[in-house]
């Protein structure tokens, strides 16, 4: 059961609360949230498709969410709404045990710049922060985080333990950074003279917008010059790289293990699946889905839907995997095709087969 082990919530004020449409008991007590396959007494469940109707009636949830027409064990509480998955964020809220945050303070163990202005910031054991940084007040840095010299961080943050925030990277308000993601390291840039590699210095900056999560394990990268940009409500998985002066718009999703090669532009409202490679400097158009795995090369219209690697239209993708599929087939055929038409070559010069 994924709650908060003191809370307990009748389904009259849940159903109160989500705006729904209450079925069944209205006095029963939830306590927790779980899965069908998982819930038990207690807990409500939700069921946010038809195909998972079947699941639903074998559930032992005590309640669930769901939309209208969707068949239910008989006898237990049901709240009907429109939106399953968004009714479904807010009951998670609600008996999240992560809901408290820790009080506005300095641990002992920190290190903490005399300069820094940190008002109303929850520091925790052995944070850094660096000289001339500033901090905006309900923002709280777990243990082991770096934040270095003059880096800014807005108001309510959330950065998990060991993140790395570099110096005069600057982070908007209601930004959450996940555990050991580094952001600010340098750009990977190399010239090859004389039998060696020499790196070009990365003197520019990160600016992560407002409302935007970055995963665990993520970097995103300083710029050579000017800044490498994150816009608002950006959403980034766990284990993705963002190099250097990429820009990427508002509302983007990046999915686990992407790479975005150096000076590329996302638009607004990219979405990038799980390990989709980008080449430097291409532009992605607002509104543009890149399918799993897909590399793209070049330029992408807006509003269009690519995979494969080179990234292709994604139906023509789709076609031309359903033909390799048949390559078998096919081969087999044609080593028919080519014995009979030796067959009929043969009898055609032999005197005794006429």
């Amino acid at each position: 059961m994924a709650s908060a082990p003191s809370l307990s919530i009748a389904m009259s004020d849940l159903a109160a609360r989500l705006g729904g449409r209450l079925e069944g008991d209205m006095t029963l007590q939830i306590r927790g949230v779980a899965a069908l396959p998982d819930a038990g007494a207690g807990d409500i469940s939700w069921v946010g498709d038809a195909k998972y109707e079947a699941a639903a009636l074998r559930s032992r949830a005590a309640a669930f969410l769901a939309f209208e027409g969707v068949a239910v064990p008989p006898g237990r509480a049901v709240i009907r709404v429109a939106d399953v998955d968004a009714a479904l964020i807010e009951v998670l809220r609600l008996f999240s045990p992560l809901s408290d945050r820790p009080a506005a303070g300095v641990h002992p163990s920190a290190v903490v710049a005399p300069d820094a202005i940190t008002d109303g910031v929850a520091i925790l054991a052995n944070v850094h922060v660096g000289r001339r940084a500033r901090i905006g007040p309900g923002t709280v840095l777990h243990p082991g985080v770096y934040v270095g010299d003059e880096a800014v961080i807005g108001r309510d943050c959330m950065i998990w333990p060991n993140v790395v925030i570099r110096d005069r990277v600057t982070l908007g308000d209601r930004v959450e950074v996940h555990a050991n993601s580094t952001i600010g390291a340098d750009g990977f840039g190399y010239i090859y003279r004389r039998g060696r590699h020499l790196k070009f210095p990365h003197i520019g900056s990160v600016v992560i917008e407002d409302d935007v999560e970055i995963g665990a394990n993520s970097t995103v990268d300083r710029a050579k010059t000017g800044v490498t940009r994150v816009g608002a409500g950006t959403k980034i998985d766990n284990l993705v790289q963002i190099a250097h002066n990429v820009r990427v718009g508002a509302g983007c999703v990046i999915v686990a293990q992407v790479g975005i090669s150096g000076s590329c532009t996302l638009g607004n409202g990219v979405v990038l699946g799980g390990q989709a490679g980008v080449a430097d400097h291409v532009r992605i158009g607002d509104g543009a889905m890149i399918a799993a795995q897909s590399g793209v090369r070049s330029e992408v219209p807006p509003g269009v839907r690519l995979a494969g690697t080179p990234a292709i239209d994604a139906a023509q993708n789709w076609r031309q995997l359903a033909q390799l599929r048949r390559l078998g087939d096919l081969t087999a055929e044609l080593k028919d095709l080519r014995r009979r038409i030796s067959e009929l070559e043969s009898a055609a010069h032999d005197p005794e087969r006429r």
